[in-house]
């Protein structure tokens, strides 16, 4: 009995360590059922399971399904928990609340889970789109002499400097129109908006949405990368209208207020 007790306790344990259960697929689960059921969003089943679609699920299949909406982080570099709570638009107490012995900062390569939400606060409802990444802007919209190819070229979006493999989330809610690799921008999400808007998000390491899926402000959909024509990880960002490129920082807040807190209810 004794050896069963500690057993089991080892098992919440790993459980616990691991933030995240085994699920599966069992007949007749649809990805839209299994995150319904378990109150996970699509974007974030995805980035647990990189190696499924909607259309891949087969019965028998395992899937990693966290506890709660969150992603595993792995930082490039060592970073502190109020940097790390900036990253990912939450405040540092809903990091600590999962990883209550985080300390102050986060080592260069050790992963850490990161709670995830919906933007949804008094700031964000009176605008229309949200910075989609946390960082700087490393090149701006308009001409400019390009980085690679040395000539005067025109930059139709705006470029954020941001660690690799750092959340991305949808600035404005919307259909996604595609999903995948173009050239020049890599892999790349286009939201539909409707009205003829667009927003592209490019050089991504990760895409964890597909055509088809409707995402909402704030809703995250990938991780920044430096994949097609790229120096170095960083969103490209660009809004679109009847298919011309505008300055995105027209549409962006201008209050330099990035720290939003998610909501658990809506």
């Amino acid at each position: 009995m004794r050896k069963i007790l500690v057993f089991l306790m080892l098992a919440m344990v790993g459980l616990a360590l691991a933030f995240y259960i085994n699920y599966q697929v069992q007949s007749g689960d649809t990805l839209y059922g299994i995150s319904k059921g378990f109150g996970i969003p699509i974007p974030v089943i995805l980035d647990w399971n990189p190696d499924i679609s909607p259309s891949s699920l087969k019965v028998g299949q395992k899937l990693k399904i966290p506890f709660v909406p969150g992603i595993m982080y792995k930082p490039v570099r060592t970073l502190t928990l109020s940097t790390l709570a900036k990253i990912f638009f939450v405040d540092p107490e809903e990091i600590l609340e999962v990883n209550p012995a985080i300390g102050n900062s986060v080592r260069a390569g050790k992963e850490v889970f990161v709670p995830l939400g919906k933007v949804n606060t008094s700031f964000t409802q009176l605008v229309d789109y949200i910075w989609p990444v946390y960082g700087s802007i490393s090149s701006e919209f308009g001409w400019r002499i390009h980085p690679i190819y040395n000539k005067t070229m025109f930059h139709s979006g705006l470029d954020i400097k941001a660690d690799n493999g750092s959340p991305v989330f949808a600035a404005r809610s919307g259909v996604v129109k595609f999903a995948g690799w173009k050239s020049g921008y890599g892999n790349v999400i286009i939201i539909d908006h409707g009205n003829g808007i667009e927003t592209y998000y490019a050089h991504l390491s990760k895409i964890n949405v597909f055509v088809g899926l409707r995402v909402e402000k704030g809703d995250f959909i990938g991780r920044v990368g430096s994949t097609g024509t790229s120096t170095g990880p960083h969103l490209h960002f660009e809004v679109r209208v009847s298919s011309e490129p505008r300055d995105p920082v027209a549409y962006l807040p201008r209050n330099n207020t990035y720290v939003m807190r998610r909501v658990l209810s809506e």
